[in-house]
């Protein structure tokens, strides 16, 4: 992946940094694809990161380089990322919990932005939500920037956003892939990198204890 210093990493040297973070095994399979997996909190975890660019490196190295055309503007990378935590599931219940801004709410203002205004988050069906929308689950839903769905599955949790960066825009794994946007203030690289991962695997670690009824301790961790 091209990048602008060398104080920016690339996707591989994120992972290979949040692999010895986390203990997981990183395999890099391309510039812009990694895959990850490890037993994180007691718990199987797989992360898998893919950019899809039409645009090969060339294409990024002349957009970087100031050829900086209508045609180059409008170019996007498209990305998709799948984090996967097992869970035992022990009643079963299955379905999606959903954080996503309504545009069309009067809360909605472009102008004063925050992530909240016009955000929601649900549960379907409501025996999940009553099972595993938990107050501190529902908050930390609520501070995010993206709009994502969590897919509850009988024996996992799996996150799987698809999007789209804009050459430029920092690293493009940071702007394009959900679990690189961390909460807060950004970060100087090459923490900017490495701050999102722990967060979002945290959310879903606590997900999958509270949908397991706290089956697995942290001392298994």
């Amino acid at each position: 992946m091209t990048r602008k210093s060398d104080a920016e990493p690339t996707l591989g040297e994120a992972w290979t940094m949040l692999g010895e973070q986390l203990g997981l095994s990183v395999d890099e399979r391309g510039e812009r694809s990694i895959r990850a997996t490890g037993i994180v909190r007691g718990r199987p975890l797989t992360v898998e990161i893919d950019g899809e660019g039409k645009t090969g490196r060339k294409e990024f190295a002349r957009f970087f380089a100031g050829l900086n055309t209508i045609s180059s503007r409008n170019q996007r990378e498209k990305g998709n990322t799948v984090l996967t935590v097992g869970c035992t599931n022990p009643s079963g219940t299955t379905g999606t919990i959903e954080s996503s801004v309504d545009v069309n709410d009067p809360a909605w203002t472009p102008g004063q932005y925050d992530p909240r205004n016009g955000r929601s988050v649900h549960a379907n069906p409501q025996a999940l939500a009553d099972l595993a929308l938990t107050a501190d689950t529902h908050e930390r839903l609520m501070s995010i920037t993206d709009d994502v769905q969590i897919q509850v599955q009988s024996k996992a949790i799996v996150i799987d956003q698809h999007s789209m960066a804009i050459p430029g825009s920092g690293a493009n794994y940071v702007a394009g892939s959900f679990l690189h946007h961390a909460q807060g203030e950004p970060q100087p690289w090459p923490g900017r990198a490495i701050a999102g991962p722990p967060w979002w695997i945290d959310l879903v670690c606590d997900l999958a204890d509270t949908l397991d009824g706290g089956a697995v301790s942290s001392a298994e961790g």
